[in-house]
This record gives structure tokens, sequence and C-alpha cells, in this order.
């Protein structure tokens, strides 16, 4: 028997009922398409010009030819200016690479699209995958696909706002979407009653008015901006634009409570504040603080790091994939691609390898206690790999997981299709033993990912019982209806809590290991800090 044939047979003796209750809450969530953002997405897509992060829809076109010799007859000036030109013209041909896979999705949504005009009502598909983390299956078009999808989905079963308090979290998701999302929740409630006359603008005549463009998510905003319209011309209306709440980096939420870590919850809103905390400016002020002293003892390096400014945006990524397995050499690659976001094309490469050492050194010293949480997941991981078996762990849903990552070999195959060579690279299972670099570098994230299936499950599980119908789930983002959303917020805070006082994860993880492996010498968990992880219920932005 495979070792998969085996997991799947071990799977059939789990109670998982829980997952399921989920999946069928998730697949039992009606759907229609919005049709006023859909109409605006057509239009907008045919003008052939980028609308709200959209691609154009052609190709930008390549410079001319500057020259009337060849390029080796070229010297001097001329070759200089020819360099110029083939620099920009080859940058253009990557950009039109990059645009037509884009291009190409774009155009199959918005055909999936108007293809479920017709209907009153549809439904997606879900499954999980084998960390309990649920998708739907469809490609193109679902709650968890690219922004202009998901602006073009609304829930098919409506909901009566009657007053502001119905509409309070429509206006807090929309200052969300737009990008108003660093402060109060007051502040971004206001910020949309201020900014009131440019939203009805918006959507009344969107190609014209369009500042609703320049929204971090503009197509969702435009959604917004639809029913706010509706609402402050109305009074009340029935809405049905799903609103989200979404986690503080949720990864590093995690981390800090498997770790009872004081210090990391404060960072990423897991205690009660005044105003949301920001672990990537926290990171990026600690980052800058190291420089600073290397300026002050003559570092050129730093001095041209101070100048350009080292600020959330180029700490956002590295901080993010810390709880994913991510290394300093990656920290790196985030670091020079937002170099060159920021700055414009050049050879960052000693400057980002400078940066993303200090920074790398920041997020050590903010979030300490997650690498201990990671160090200790794959050194468990590298036990069951020396003993040829796969990682496993039981979430708190009860779903058993299991890393099946077998030993496999490259191969390649070269066929002709229409007189052209295709050659074709795959990998195949080449025996029964288990690849201990994948086991090892696929711990850390599958476990954490596991986590956060298992605490969407509970919340999902725990809305049904209370009456909340209608979902739209994105791992770490969770909506439903407005009027619902104080009651969502409040249940996925208690289930989250929940979750953590009734286990102890790495404990759970431990005892696993002693029972699989009696004769392997196991390492006890890392001790915890002291966190009270009751305190995540007064979190105002634990999710916001």
């Amino acid at each position: 028997m495979s070792k998969a044939e085996a997991y799947l047979n071990d799977l059939e003796q789990q109670d998982l009922s829980a997952e399921y209750k989920c999946l069928n809450a998730l697949q039992r969530t009606a759907w229609r398409v919005n049709k006023r953002v859909a109409e605006v997405l057509r239009e907008a897509w045919d003008t052939g010009q980028s609308w709200g992060k959209l691609p154009p829809k052609d190709n930008i076109e390549p410079p001319a030819y500057p020259f009337d010799k060849q390029p080796d007859q070229l010297e001097g000036v001329e070759l200089i200016k020819f360099r110029e030109f083939k620099k920009s013209r080859n940058a253009i041909y990557t950009h039109n690479a990059k645009s037509m896979s884009r291009r190409i999705q774009i155009e199959r949504t918005i055909q999936l699209i108007e293809d479920y005009m017709k209907y009153d009502k549809f439904y997606f598909v879900w499954q999980m995958d084998f960390r309990g983390r649920k998708y739907p299956v469809e490609s193109f078009l679902s709650p968890q696909v690219a922004d202009y999808g998901k602006a073009c989905l609304e829930f098919a079963d409506g909901m009566l706002i009657e007053n502001h308090d119905d509409a309070r979290y429509l206006a807090i998701h929309g200052a969300n979407q737009y990008g108003v999302d660093k402060v109060t929740l007051l502040d971004r409630y206001l910020w949309v009653e201020l900014n009131t006359d440019k939203i009805i603008e918006c959507a009344e005549n969107p190609l014209e008015n369009t500042w609703w463009t320049e929204a971090d998510k503009a197509w969702q905003f435009l959604a917004f901006c639809f029913e706010w319209a509706d609402f402050k011309k109305d009074g009340q209306i029935v809405t049905r634009l799903p609103c989200a709440s979404d986690g503080s980096c949720n990864g590093l939420q995690h981390l800090a409570s498997i770790m009872r870590d004081s210090k990391a919850a404060t960072s990423v809103n897991l205690t009660a504040s005044d105003a949301p905390q920001d672990i990537y400016s926290d990171v990026a002020v600690r980052a800058t603080e190291f420089m600073e002293k290397d300026a002050q003892n003559g570092n050129e390096l730093a001095r041209k790091a101070l100048e350009i400014g080292i600020d959330r945006k180029i700490t956002k990524r590295p901080v993010m994939i810390v709880p994913y397995a991510g290394t300093l050499f990656s920290c790196r690659d985030y670091i020079i691609e937002s170099l060159i976001e920021k700055c414009g094309d050049g050879d960052y490469f000693e400057l980002g390898t400078y940066i993303a050492s200090h920074v790398w050194e920041a997020i050590s010293e903010v979030v300490s206690s997650a690498r201990e949480v990671m160090g200790y997941v794959q050194t468990l991981s590298k036990i069951y790999a020396k003993n040829n078996q796969p990682f496993e762990w039981v979430t708190p849903t009860n779903l058993l997981v299991r890393q099946l990552y077998p030993n496999s070999k490259k191969f390649r195959i070269e066929t002709r299709i229409n007189g052209s060579v295709l050659k074709l690279n795959f990998r195949k299972q080449i025996d029964n033993t288990v690849d201990k670099r994948k086991s090892s570098q696929g711990a850390s994230p599958n476990f954490i990912h596991s986590l956060d299936a298992s605490a969407l499950t509970f919340c999902v599980n725990r809305c049904i019982d209370e009456g909340i119908d209608s979902f739209a789930m994105v791992h770490d983002s969770y909506a439903t209806h407005s009027p619902n959303m104080p009651k969502l917020n409040n249940i996925l805070r208690e289930e989250y809590v929940r979750m953590y006082s009734e286990n102890d994860v790495l404990f759970q993880l431990y005892d696993r290991a002693v029972a699989k492996f009696p004769d392997e010498e196991i390492p006890e968990p890392p001790q915890k800090g002291s966190f009270e992880i009751s305190e995540i219920l007064q979190s105002d932005y634990f999710f916001a």
C-alpha cells in the first residue's frame, strides 16, 4: 500500500464532521452577479485602457528602430542611443509577455460573468486541501479571485439595512477597500461620511468620475460606492455586498498565540488598543535604527538606504513570509523588488542585501518567538523524515494532516507539435522514501495554514448555529452582510480564543511524535510567555 493510500484509509477513521459542516455552509451560500460593476468592467475593458489596475487590453507598441544603418555599423553617440533603445524595447517586450496571462484571465472572467448574469442564484462548489484550507473549485470567478472578479459577485440573498448602525461595517468595509485601514474604526467610518459626495458621483458615472480607480482595491471599492450611494439616497436598502474583516498579519498572530508572546501579540493586534498597530512599520523603524548607527560610522550603503527611506512597503513582504518558512534570501529578493518599485530600474543587489540583513535582524527582534515555533516544528519534521515517515499532526478540528513529499526525479520529454519541438519537464516519484528537504521546508507553513483553516472552520460553524448563513471567506478574511458583521466579529474572536485555550498545539505535536517514535529523543516545545489569550476578546483590531 502506498503512503497516499494509507493516508486516505487513516482519514476515514477521523471524525471530520466539523470540516464537512463548514464546507457545506460555504457551498450553501447563494450568489449572483453584481450587474452594475460587471457593466462598468465590460465598458472599461473595451476602451483598451488601464482601469483600476487592469492591464491595458492591447500590447504596448515597441519603438521603431531609430537608425538607417545596421547595429554593427553604429559607433560613438549612436551606439549609446542604440543601447538605450534596446533596453527600452526589451522592457516593453517583457511587460507585454507578463500582461498576456492577465489579459486572458480577465477575458475569461468577463465571459463567465456575462454567462452567469442570467441566473438569479448560483452556487460555488468548495473543496479543502490536505491542511484544511477551503477553496472554491472555480478558477476564474469566485469569492477568492482577483479584485475585479470578486467585485462582480454579491450575495443573492439580501439583508435590510435600516439605520447607520446596520451600515457601520458597510462604511468600514468601503474605507478598507480604498486603503484607509491604518486608522481607527471610527476614523474609517468618518472618512466615508466625509467623502460621500465623491462616492455618489462615482456611483452615478464611474467612467467619468474616476476617483474610485485610485483605491487599493478599486473594483471592490466601486461595488461599495454603488451600495453606499443607494443607502444615502434612500435611508435604507437591502444590502447584498459582502463586508470583510481581515486578520492583521494572520500567520504571525497564530505564532504569537501559540507562544503566548506579549510583545509580538501587541504588534499584531492581539491586545486591546486605541488604534491599530502595524508590525510592518515596527520592523521598518527598528531596521532604520540599525542603519542610522551604520551611517554614523561612515557606511555608504547605510546612507543610500536612509536616503531612499525604509518604510512599511519595503518591510511588508519580508515580514509576511516569516510564518511560511521565509529565509534571508527571500527577504533580500522581496526588498530588491520593492526598491525597483520605489526607485525605478537599476542594480540593487548590493544595497538590497545590506538592507535585508538589518530587516531580518529587526524581524528577529520584533517576532523572536515566531522563529522558536518554526524551528521546533522543523526539528520534529526532520525526526519524521529520518525515520522515513511523512510529518503529520491532527488539527483542532480533528483533521489528520500528513505531508506527502516523496523523493522524485526530474524527467524531460521532447516531442513535436505542428513542426515545432516542445520540451516538457515533469517529476516522477522514484521510491517510497521521504524528501527530507521538502518536508522541512513545508512543515512550518503547512502547520500554520492548518491552524488558520481550523479557526475559519470553527467561526463558520458557530455562525451557522447563530443564524448567519451567507459567507465570503478567504483564509484570513471573513465576510458577510454588514448588519451581521458585529456578531461575526464577536464569534471569530471567541472561537479563536477557545481554540487556543483548549489546544496546546505544540505539545500535541510533541505527544504524537513521542508515541510514534518511542526510541527517539524528542525535544520538548519551547517555553511560553505570559500573554493571556483571552485579551483577544477585547481587541478591536485583531480582525478589522
